[in-house]
């Protein structure tokens, strides 16, 4: 291209000048594409060239990937919610050791008159079936014993008792109050029988409670004839 914009004779006016040349845009064709700016803009892509959604911006994909995530967050919240509201309450604190203990040994040193006494009251009532006593002198033994076992049942009552304690508590109430209940019938032995074996049904199953509760908080067994 020749960049001499002079008047030159032969030229017919400003039409033949060479800024008619330079207005005049060449025949040949340019390979565009093929240059290195052009080719980066087609790999990059501009914003009005359509294409995906990560296309459109350059943040887009990482703000896709967060709108994803914020929402897997809230569903695993909400499932997490209503696994808590179906899981039962969490249990209470554990009693301490010192206080279960102690708990056990109000009980047994309660109940502890009465087996101690059933040993005098078992050999009297024995001679008494095999007719070396006479019923009088059952009746007062029996009345005696009667008396501690009452004395018993009182104090066992009045005890305070916690957790599976209670329930072992109600069953030595409960054997107290049908032993109570079985020497009030003597000598009436369809009374008096099914009353006294419910006592001691009822006292072997309390024991049995209290020593498996000390079992599992490893605390030193009940003596076996304590509760009898």
């Amino acid at each position: 291209m020749d960049d001499d914009v002079r008047l030159r004779s032969g030229d017919r006016g400003l039409r033949h000048a060479r800024l008619g040349e330079i207005a005049v845009a060449p025949s040949e064709r340019m390979d565009l594409v093929g240059s290195l700016p052009v080719t980066k803009l087609v790999d990059q892509r501009t914003a009005d060239e359509p294409g995906g959604a990560r296309d459109q911006d350059v943040h887009g994909g990482r703000v896709y990937w967060r709108a994803c995530a914020l929402l897997v967050v809230v569903l695993l919240a909400g499932c997490d919610h209503g696994k808590r509201r179906a899981q039962p309450e969490p249990p209470h604190p554990l009693q301490s050791f010192v206080a279960l203990d102690r708990e056990h040994q109000r009980l047994v040193r309660d109940y502890e008159p009465v087996s101690r006494a059933l040993t005098a009251y078992e050999l009297a009532f024995r001679d008494w079936r095999l007719g070396r006593l006479p019923d009088a002198v059952l009746l007062r033994r029996a009345a005696a014993y009667r008396g501690v076992v009452r004395r018993s049942l009182e104090l066992v009552r009045g005890d305070p008792a916690t957790g599976e304690t209670t329930r072992a508590k109600r069953l030595l109430l409960g054997a107290l109050s049908a032993r109570r209940t079985a020497l009030g019938a003597l000598p009436l032995l369809t009374r008096y029988e099914p009353a006294w074996n419910l006592s001691v049904v009822d006292a072997r199953r309390a024991l049995t409670l209290l020593q498996d509760i000390r079992d599992r908080a490893r605390l030193i067994p009940l003596p076996e004839d304590a509760v009898s």
